[in-house]
């Protein structure tokens, strides 16, 4: 299994967008099968919290949870699981899918409903292969009938690695669905995300700052700039191909603003560390010789001024993105709790409770 912060990126951006009801509603619509959709009463369709899901077998931060009910109107609560993936995980999903099952199944008793019809759905963009299998398929040589003691499920799997990018494109009506996937889907292979900048961030139509096309623009843009470790100046030279619109959401995004802090810094060190190379050097070379201290004493300062003025440039230019992200994903998900802000953003969830009491001031 990777390491958190191999997946933490994917799982941000994922989360930000499939918490979206409109876009989670749509990709019901164009990625599962008219057997699921086709009995679904979306009027009713809405993200529920998912506090209680904490998966003992592969913890994930994109678990999202949608309730709804049957077209029909029969009774029955229906709730969608969305869980991503972006490695094949180390255990059967079967069973950090049912460790979800049982908690919500509690929830229900606690709260004396009917139990909850689940529906497990895994978004998959990993690089190795994703082999389905059914849960006794794990149980090796036991005898057929006793399979029926086995608790066999079915989830609706989407591999992005298996559905050709041209299908994703034209599934135009899926709002920003297609947008994410081609992001998630060439996730590993740069040369194809720079070559497809305007499949991946245009967005169809004109938006405006502080609205719902901009900040899950946003999103997708620092997720992918921050994936790569981009230069400012290669976005800007991208956003070309862009529509003005989203060219310039994109050239405000504050992580631009925080490289060019890290950058100013960064020079800044620089001519610090020479001047101070260059007193150093003086000094030492009265002792053991004034050319050889006066190179010595400019390699040493440029290099500490180099660390400390990268170091300095970056921590004021993180401070400045996180406040800024902070603020976009408090007021885009307002029904999310200070600790899933907090590790979306990368902050403590003080930090989180500070900003959002600033905001009620206001």
């Amino acid at each position: 299994m990777p390491r958190k912060k191999d997946h933490e990126p994917h799982d941000a951006v994922f989360k930000a967008f499939f918490s979206d009801a409109i876009i989670a509603r749509n990709y019901l619509l164009h990625y599962t099968a008219e057997d699921i959709y086709g009995h679904i009463d979306f009027s009713v369709f809405q993200k529920i919290d998912t506090a209680f899901v904490s998966g003992r077998f592969g913890i994930s931060f994109s678990d999202v949870l949608y309730e709804s009910r049957l077209l029909s109107g029969a009774p029955a609560r229906l709730l969608f699981l969305f869980e991503h993936k972006s490695y094949v995980p180390k255990w059967p999903i079967h069973l950090q899918l049912l460790d979800y099952f049982l908690q919500i199944w509690e929830d229900d008793l606690k709260n004396n409903r009917p139990l909850s019809f689940i529906v497990p759905i895994v978004v998959y963009h990993g690089a190795r292969k994703w082999q389905t299998r059914t849960f006794s398929d794990y149980f090796v040589g036991l005898p057929k009938d006793w399979e029926a003691f086995i608790p066999n499920f079915y989830y609706w799997l989407t591999d992005l690695h298996k559905i050709p990018s041209k299908e994703i494109e034209e599934k135009v009506e899926s709002e920003y669905v297609k947008n994410l996937f081609l992001a998630l889907k060439f996730a590993r292979n740069k040369r194809f995300t720079l070559e497809n900048w305007p499949n991946i961030l245009t967005f169809g139509r004109p938006f405006y700052r502080n609205t719902r096309e901009g900040i899950l623009l946003q999103t997708l843009t620092l997720y992918i700039l921050n994936f790569y470790d981009m230069t400012e100046s290669q976005v800007k030279d991208l956003n070309q191909q862009l529509p003005p619109a989203e060219r310039d959401w994109i050239d405000s995004i504050p992580e631009i603003f925080g490289r060019k802090w890290k950058e100013k810094g960064l020079k800044e060190g620089r001519r610090e560390g020479k001047e101070l190379g260059k007193i150093e050097g003086k000094i030492e070379g009265k002792i053991e010789g004034k050319i050889e201290g006066k190179i010595e004493g400019k390699i040493e300062g440029k290099i500490e001024g180099k660390i400390e003025g990268k170091i300095e440039g970056r921590k004021e230019g993180m401070e400045e993105t996180n406040h800024a992200i902070t603020i976009k994903s408090i007021q885009k998900f307002p029904d999310w709790s200070d600790a899933e802000i907090a590790e979306f953003v990368g902050v403590t969830a003080e930090y989180v409770q500070q900003v959002r009491k600033a905001l009620a001031k206001q």
